[in-house]
């Protein structure tokens, strides 16, 4: 899918609102994110729309399965500050993992904003396997970065 069509978008943001979430949480947002987010700022799909297959693992017993999840809404900006708090907060998810969509399940799409080779990858914590030797949800990789996951989604024709 080369572009998704959203309804309920957010009110429209400027680069200095982004950079200033991204200097309060010493985070950086990969650019083609960045221009996502002053394009849309967020919003659901006009229709219904799926992840590719990712692998997931189960940190319990280790069974390895596949796995893809719906994207119920972007997050807005502000939604992504309030999500990004809650989640530090509660230490659910490593701080270099931010949130920027959810699922119809509530689980978490997250971008990775390490400096690490992970940088910009995008990311599915799974709220239902939690992962006791990291002391936080399942995180499993979905894509390597935003536009790969962007192209990665499909609706299915079936439904």
């Amino acid at each position: 899918m080369n572009s998704i069509e959203l309804i309920n978008i957010g009110p429209e943001i400027n680069n200095s609102e982004i950079e200033k979430f991204e200097i309060d949480f010493n985070i950086s947002f990969p650019v083609e994110y960045k221009d996502f987010l002053l394009k849309n700022n967020g919003g659901c799909p006009k229709e219904l729309i799926f992840t590719s297959d990712f692998i997931e693992i189960n940190p319990s017993t280790s069974e390895i399965r596949n796995q893809a999840t719906d994207v119920e809404r972007f997050f807005s900006l502000s939604e992504i500050i309030f999500e990004y708090e809650d989640i530090i907060d509660e230490n659910f998810i490593p701080s270099k993992y931010v949130p920027i969509a959810r699922t119809s399940f509530g689980n978490l799409i997250l971008v990775c904003t390490s400096t690490d080779n992970k940088y910009g990858g995008i990311y599915f914590s799974n709220h239902d396997l939690f992962d006791s030797k990291n002391d936080c949800f399942t995180i499993s990789k979905i894509t390597n970065s935003f536009v790969d996951f962007i192209h990665s989604l499909y609706i299915d024709e079936k439904k």
